[in-house]
Formats: C-alpha cells, structure tokens, sequence
C-alpha cells in the first residue's frame, strides 16, 4: 500500500473546506450538518471523519485560512514601540482593532468567524474548545491584553487618571467589542460600508476610554 504523504493529506483537507466554503453559500451555519459537508465532498462518512472530528473542527480550519490575523498583531506592537503621546498610542490602538475587524468582515473566513461566535454565544462548553483555536480571537486577545497592559502602566505612572475602576474600565471596553461582532454577524448593524460603520463606533470607544482615563 502506497504511503499517504502530507502533501496528500492537506489536499484532501482542503478539499473539503472548499466544499464548506460552498455550503456555506447555500445555508447559514447553523443549519449545516456533516451530512451536507459528506454529500458536497463525495466521501464517504468514514473518510472525513479521518480528516475531522466533527464540524467544529472543520470550521476551525476554515476560519483560519481564509483570514489574516497577524496583521493586528503588527500594528498594535508599531504603534506601543512609538514615540507618540500616550493618550494618541491608546486610542489609536483601540482604532485599530476597529479596522482590523472591519477588515475581517470583507473576507469570506471573518463573516463566518462572527456567525460562529453569535451561534456559540451562550454555549460555554463549546466556546472554551473552539474559540481558543480561532487565529482571530487569538490576535484580539492579545491586542486587548498588550493594550490593558499599557494602561496599566501609564495609570502606575500617573499619566492617566482613572474615572471608574480599571477593571469596569476593561469590562467595558471587551463588552463594545463583543457586541459590535454580534452586531455585525446578525445582520443588526450593516449599511452599504459597515467597514466604515465599525470605524466610527471605534473611534466613539477611543473617545470614550480617554475620557475615564483623564483627571
């Protein structure tokens, strides 16, 4: 029997993502069953199951290839090693995780990427296996963590000046951005730009922030 090299694997899996991808065309995600994913791919039940365990894994996958999720990385790390005003790196930084998203939700991988986060929303269990392993919320936690981190230290050296708590302060920034992905994936927020939409609601939040963080 001829050896299965990695070359044949990761066509055989992108293969079948292609085929989500058309699925997901056709129907919301949460109507979709591996059934449909078997039917689109020609396989049978046993060979995608060797790929996959089940459809959260395929979405994963799918997810992660289709968006760029180092780029917000990159732009947060530019902007907290320049020689800016601190108050101007702040909001600018929360600017950019604003256009980051914007930026996702052109992409096929970022549109489904919110679907998946509204489907799970009130599913725990599933949001602590699946999330983790989404290159997206990956980026966003760690512009989220570098940015507390930041306010941290300006608070520690006085140059910003705390109206409420930090900890309300970081609740309440994580929860704007939570709902503008919920906003956007149900459809409740969407105009003829809705990149440009975001934008704006990021650049209220900026506001917002510095306005707490000012004596």
């Amino acid at each position: 029997m001829p050896k299965v090299t990695d070359e044949y694997l990761t066509d055989k899996k992108n293969y079948i993502l292609e085929c989500t991808g058309e699925i997901l065309k056709e129907k919301p995600l949460y109507s979709i069953t591996m059934r449909d994913i078997i039917k689109k791919a020609g396989f049978s039940q046993g060979i995608i199951y060797h790929y996959y365990a089940g459809l959260d894994d395929i979405y994963v996958d799918y997810i992660n290839k289709n968006t760029t999720y180092d780029l917000l990385e990159q732009d947060i790390d530019t902007l907290l090693n320049s020689q800016r005003e601190e108050k101007e790196i702040l909001s600018e930084c929360i600017i950019a995780i604003g256009r980051y998203i914007g930026e996702l939700l052109k992409s096929v991988g970022g549109r489904t990427c919110f679907e998946l986060i509204v489907y799970y929303a009130y599913d725990l269990e599933k949001r602590a296996a699946v999330f983790p392993k989404l290159k997206f919320k990956q980026s966003l936690e760690y512009a989220q963590n570098k940015i507390v981190e930041y306010t941290m230290a300006n608070v520690e050296k006085g140059v910003f000046h705390p109206q409420i708590p930090v900890r309300s302060l970081i609740m309440f920034v994580s929860s704007f951005i939570d709902g503008i992905a919920q906003s956007t994936a149900t459809g409740v927020m969407g105009g003829d730009d809705i990149s440009e939409e975001i934008k704006v609601m990021f650049q209220i939040l900026a506001k917002a922030v510095l306005g707490y963080l000012e004596a």
